[in-house]
């Protein structure tokens, strides 16, 4: 297995759809940021081939050759971004899920060579919140709580490098990928007392800026807030943090060191283990570690570079996506076949009001008894979506975008999603 970021160059192209016209190239060399850039001839012969598999209705993803990775992926047919790496070890999965993480970032370009560069942070494969879990939780989410009210806004978190301490309801309610973008903004900036920085949310907000306000509480720890056009930054004053800060002082010190580490000091881990990695992927939430015993061999970037290509690789190959949407379509037609068309309406009207299962979930079991076959599945549904959705039966293989994707089945199914705000569909949904 190959250690990624290991002498190796990355580089990302931005180009508009129709012309082909670069917009803009950013380069990573063994990690950091690189003025190395690809000559216009190349730009254009990898712009050309991927236009020319579209004229002929054939869709290029991706290439190999003996030492380069190449990944297509153009969004809203408005522009193309190609990614080339020679890292050793780089698969396409993380390369995908590395330009759906650029797109969303397209206003910053610290954020985007962020992303290209060796990262402490996970956020950017799993497409889960990067979380830390504090002594004193309780007290800090109180606080931060009482503290949301007294500024007059919802959305409060506490960050401490780009890592997820506390947060308000309401953040958490934050859509992908702006929920893990604006925690990795955060500890991608150079330090500051206090900021006003302007946000666009892919898909909270893709039109209007929010405000997001960050407060330095320590070095390291920041208090952010996204907001509209209030309250304005000089109503943050030192009184307000000093009234419901200044009581957590010792408490808000004990999560300094959470940045790297992520649990707490003496929490009860077993000496051999070298990394964690713990996912919640209904609540989109992770917690990612690779010091959870201080300093061991190999080195902590060692570590980081071989767990993040352990996790692309068994991903890759035993979780790829679309796998449970064809589970459940396989799922539905045997229950068609033994029911009949009376039960068959009944199923798709039933599944139309339930969450989709996670692409992990295993097949259902087949199982013989004498003469006669049980079938059982063995998924869970989840819990109903907050947001505007409709179930659909299709192939998430052919989503545009992570978003929608049309429905193959018809039965008065076109589209999916689960947005903070859903367009009208022709279909009613």
């Amino acid at each position: 297995m190959g250690e990624e970021g290991t002498e190796g160059t990355v580089h990302l192209l931005c180009l508009a759809a129709s012309s082909g016209v670069p917009l803009f190239c950013r380069s990573s060399r063994g990690g950091a940021p690189a003025r190395q850039q690809l000559p216009f001839s190349v730009i254009g012969s990898l712009n050309g081939v991927h236009m020319f598999g579209q004229n002929l209705e054939v869709q290029l993803s991706s290439a190999k050759t003996e030492d380069t990775t190449v990944v297509w992926k153009s969004f809203h047919d408005s522009i193309t971004l190609i990614v080339l790496s020679s890292e050793e070890g780089t698969s396409e999965l993380r390369l995908e899920r590395l330009l759906q993480m650029v797109f969303g970032a397209m206003a910053s370009y610290r954020l985007i060579d962020s992303f290209l560069g060796d990262s402490e942070l996970i956020g950017d494969l799993t497409q889960c919140v990067d979380c830390v879990v504090p002594p004193e939780g309780s007290l800090l989410q109180e606080a931060l709580s009482g503290f949301a009210e007294a500024a007059g806004t919802a959305f409060v978190s506490l960050v401490v490098s780009g890592r997820v301490v506390a947060a308000t309801e309401s953040w958490w309610r934050l859509g992908m990928p702006e929920a893990v973008l604006l925690p990795w903004l955060v500890g991608s900036l150079p330090p500051q007392a206090a900021r006003d920085y302007p946000v666009y949310l892919p898909h909270g907000s893709p039109t209007v800026p929010h405000r997001l306000l960050t407060l330095t509480l320590l070095p390291g720890l920041e208090l952010c807030l996204l907001c509209g056009p209030r309250p304005p930054l000089s109503q943050l004053d030192a009184q307000l943090l000093e009234r419901w800060w200044q009581p957590l002082l010792d408490q808000l010190r004990a999560c300094l060191p959470l940045g790297s580490r992520a649990l707490p000091a003496g929490f009860p881990l077993h000496t051999d283990i070298l990394g964690l990695l713990l996912l919640h992927l209904e609540l989109k939430r992770c917690l990612f570690t690779v010091e959870p015993s201080g300093d061991q061999e190999p080195s902590s970037e060692q570590r980081r570079r071989l767990f993040r290509s352990f996790y692309t690789l068994v991903t890759a190959t035993h979780f790829p996506p679309g796998e449970g949407y064809l589970l459940l379509r396989h799922h539905f037609h045997i229950m068609d076949e033994e029911t009949g068309s009376a039960n068959k309406q009944q199923s798709h009207d039933s599944a139309r009001q339930a969450w989709l299962p996670h692409p992990h979930t295993p097949a259902p079991v087949l199982q013989r008894r004498g003469s006669q076959r049980r079938r059982r599945r063995r998924w869970s549904i989840g819990r109903r979506c907050r947001e505007p959705a409709t179930w659909c039966r299709g192939l998430r293989s052919q989503a545009q975008d992570g978003d929608w994707w049309p429905c193959s089945w018809g039965h008065g199914g076109c589209c999916c999603c689960c947005l903070l705000r859903a367009p009208r569909m022709g279909c009613g949904a």
